[in-house]
C-alpha cells in the first residue's frame, strides 16, 4: 500500500468528537492525508414545528445548525492544514448503514470512530461497523492526546498480520521518531506430554520457533531492522489473550496498538471469539487501529468457523 489518503470520521455530537476531529488534524499533519470527510448521522433530522417556535433560528434547519456547528469546530482544528481537503456530511437514516455506504462511495482508506469508556456510550456500533464492513477502522478513546511515538503491532505470522506490518511501514513509519514492538503471544499446547518433553522443553521449542519466524519476517520488512522490538509473551491456560495484549501495550506506553484481522462475517466473529474482539471488549485508553483488506471476499459462516 498504500499510504491514507481519504479518511471518514464519524461524529456523533457527543464530547468525543472534540477529540476525534483534533486526532484526525494531528494525524493529517503527521502523515500527509489529502482528505477527510466528517459525517454525523440521525436516525431522522425533522424537528416538529412547535418546538421551533420563537426560537432565534426558527427558518434555519438542523440539518443546517448541526452543520454549522461542527463546521466551526473542524474549521478551528485543520487551520494550519490548508491542504488537507474536508467536508461536513449530515445524513439521516441507520448509522451503520450510511457509513458503510459513504465509505465505499468516496473510497477511504480509513474509518475513524470515537471509542467511549467514561463517556455515556457502548460502542456498540463502532464494533457492529467492525464486524459487518469491509475498511479498516481506528478507534480514538475519549480525551486522548494526539501522539505517535510508540507503535504496538499484534503479530501472530499471519498474512493478516504482515498486512498490518505492512500499512504501518507505510504510513506511521514514515516518521523517523516512531518506534514499532512486535507483540506475539503464544501458546503451550497440551499435547506436549504425548512428546515425552517437559513444559519448559516445549516452551523454549515454542520460543525458538517465534523467534526464527520473527527473523523471518525482518527479512520480509528489513525496513523493521533498526526501528523494531520484539516482545514475545506466554498465554497460560486461564489467560484472556485480549487482556495480554492490553495489558503488554500498557506496559509499552503504546500511543497506537496495530492489529490486522481476518475478513469474516459478523456470526463467524462472535463464534470464533477472535483476538480482535476480545482487546475491544477491554475499556483501553489507546487508540486501536484494525487493518483489514477490503479486497477480500467475506467467508460464508461455515467457511470462517472451519478456517
Amino acid at each position: 500500500m498504500k499510504t491514507l489518503n481519504r479518511l471518514l470520521v464519524g461524529l456523533d455530537l457527543s464530547p468525543v468528537d472534540d477529540t476525534l476531529i483534533a486526532y484526525t488534524a494531528y494525524i493529517c499533519a503527521e502523515l500527509q492525508v489529502a482528505q477527510v470527510s466528517f459525517i454525523h448521522i440521525e436516525k431522522s433530522l425533522d424537528v416538529p414545528s412547535e418546538l421551533l417556535h420563537n426560537l432565534q433560528k426558527e427558518n434555519v434547519s438542523s440539518e443546517a445548525n448541526i452543520r454549522e456547528m461542527l463546521s466551526a469546530k473542524i474549521k478551528t482544528a485543520f487551520a494550519a492544514l490548508p491542504q488537507v481537503e474536508t467536508e461536513v456530511m449530515i445524513e439521516a437514516g441507520s448509522p451503520l448503514k450510511q457509513l458503510l455506504h459513504w465509505a465505499k462511495e468516496k473510497q477511504v482508506d480509513l474509518i475513524l470512530v470515537g471509542r467511549k469508556l467514561r463517556l455515556h456510550g457502548s460502542g456498540v456500533l463502532a464494533q457492529k461497523l467492525l464486524r459487518t464492513g469491509r475498511n479498516s477502522v481506528l478507534f480514538v478513546p475519549e480525551a486522548f492526546e494526539p501522539r505517535l511515538r510508540q507503535v504496538v503491532v499484534s503479530v501472530d505470522f499471519s498474512k493478516y498480520s504482515e498486512m498490518a506490518l505492512d500499512r504501518v511501514l507505510h504510513s506511521a513509519l514514515a516518521k523517523p521518531d516512531v518506534q514499532v514492538a512486535c507483540l506475539h503471544v503464544y501458546q503451550v499446547p497440551t499435547g506436549y506430554i504425548t512428546l515425552g518433553m517437559s513444559y519448559e522443553e516445549f516452551d523454549r521449542r515454542m520460543q525458538g520457533f517465534a523467534y526464527k519466524k520473527y527473523d523471518n519476517l525482518l527479512e520480509r520488512f528489513p525496513e523493521l531492522q533498526d526501528r523494531a522490538e520484539f516482545i514475545l509473551v506466554r498465554q497460560e491456560e486461564q489467560d484472556d489473550v485480549g487482556a495480554l495484549v492490553v495489558l503488554e501495550a500498557k506496559r509499552l506506553h503504546a500511543d497506537l496498538l496495530v492489529i490486522g484481522a481476518k475478513g469474516l462475517t459478523a456470526a463467524a466473529l462472535f463464534v470464533l471469539g477472535s483476538v480482535t474482539e476480545k482487546v475491544l471488549r477491554k475499556d483501553m485508553d489507546i487508540p486501536l487501529l484494525v487493518f483489514k483488506d477490503k479486497n477480500e471476499e467475506k467467508l460464508g459462516f461455515l467457511d470462517a468457523i472451519l478456517a
